[in-house]
């Protein structure tokens, strides 16, 4: 039986790159013009857009909820002018094994996306949203048999996606798209996978997806190019671009703390993907400094989106996710979204881990309490 890889892809003003890679598939490149090699730091040795043409490369873990609640698996650009074309380059000598059109039903365009491989597979480029292929890539692409389609909905978006498995090597530097043009999409996604690395998550849903193995494109690029993205890499944070100063800049996936209430949390009795049912209790991707809530939409009463709160050292009240574990204790926390002033309290979140693989969250409305209890609007989550 056939394993698939099917891609998810949202997009919402002033976020980007909705790319969801999931299961891992055995048309992947692992084919004969893929040689195994050693790949690390070098091996991308061109920018896959002009410097010009973008102002902020986005990092690992940044959330765009509902449809990316957890932090997510790719970065990307967002452009100076996302309406103005520009090409694509292919960052290394790769294999073009996946070209994806999806078509946004409620939007009225298509947009396109190609996964480059090496490493016999184990190592993958995939970028998204670009605007047009080269058109005899797309020929190649056609001509290489009926493409795997489907339709689905996440994000309260529909989507119509074809996946055409091809065999085509470029080199660093070759013209493989245009990116711009389509309304509403300010950038390109750009997610590097390296099965040769795994991230550890406390569950073992992820087992069977490229999601362990994220990994930041400044691990691969040449000094020179590192030293050019370094600057510019972070996330567009309260209307303007935040940019990432400490370690690792090139942000991370991998938040689970097994014991503690730290990390991704599934709603009991769903699926994994799509993401918009669970809840992630992690950091900000440009500013660690900052924990974030990432609510999709089982919460009563709590819209998707990303809430923080100002630590405490001690007690019940605002504690780090690390230091809340499965005490029998239970935990509030006073939160505000992103951009309001420290001493903003908008809702109430109640947290409680019954157990180390089960967390209980209610969100109640700050005159609620004391005494602080849950309801019947209490959601499990696990893990």
């Amino acid at each position: 039986m056939e394993n698939r890889i099917r891609v998810f892809s949202q997009y919402r003003h002033l976020a980007l790159f909705i790319l969801m890679v999931l299961l891992i598939s055995c048309k992947s490149g692992k084919n004969t013009t893929d040689p195994g090699m050693d790949i690390g730091k070098g091996f991308l040795t061109v920018m896959p857009i002009h410097r010009e043409a973008f102002y902020l490369m986005v990092n690992l873990g940044h959330m765009n909820q509902p449809g990316h609640v957890f932090p997510s698996d790719h970065g990307g650009f967002y452009l100076n002018d996302h309406m103005a074309q520009t090409p694509v380059f292919s960052p290394g000598d790769m294999t073009i094994s996946r070209i994806t059109a999806t078509e946004h039903v409620n939007k009225g365009y298509t947009d396109y996306a190609v996964t480059l491989s090496a490493n016999r597979g184990r190592f993958q480029i995939v970028l998204g949203h670009l605007f047009r292929m080269r058109e005899d890539l797309m020929t190649r692409a056609r001509a290489s048999g009926e493409p795997d389609c489907d339709e689905y909905s996440t994000g309260g978006d529909t989507y119509r996606q074809c996946l055409y498995w091809t065999d085509i090597p470029v080199s660093a530097g070759d013209t493989i798209a245009v990116m711009g043009g389509n309304p509403g999409q300010l950038g390109m996604d750009f997610g590097v996978y390296d099965e040769t690395r795994s991230v550890d998550f406390v569950s073992n849903r992820f087992d069977e997806y490229l999601y362990p193995h994220s990994v930041s494109p400044l691990d691969y690029f040449t000094d020179e190019i590192v030293a050019i993205l370094t600057p510019v890499c972070g996330e567009f944070l309260c209307g303007r671009p935040g940019f990432r100063t400490k370690p690792p800049i090139g942000g991370t996936v991998g938040y689970d703390s097994a014991g503690t209430a730290q990390g991704i949390w599934f709603r009991t009795g769903t699926p994994t993907f799509p993401e918009d049912p669970h809840i992630a209790l992690v950091y900000h991707n440009a500013d660690p400094d900052i924990p974030v809530f990432s609510a999709g939409i089982s919460l009563t009463g709590l819209g998707p989106g990303s809430y923080t709160f100002t630590p405490a050292d001690t007690g019940t009240v605002d504690r780090l996710f690390h230091r809340v574990r499965p005490d029998g204790r239970l935990y509030r926390y006073g939160i505000r979204n992103l951009c309001d002033g420290p001493g903003t309290i908008r809702d109430i979140l109640l947290v409680q881990m019954t157990d180390p693989s089960h967390l209980k969250i209610e969100k109640q409305d700050p005159s609620a309490g004391p005494p602080w209890r849950f309801t019947g609007n209490a959601v499990t989550y696990e893990r």
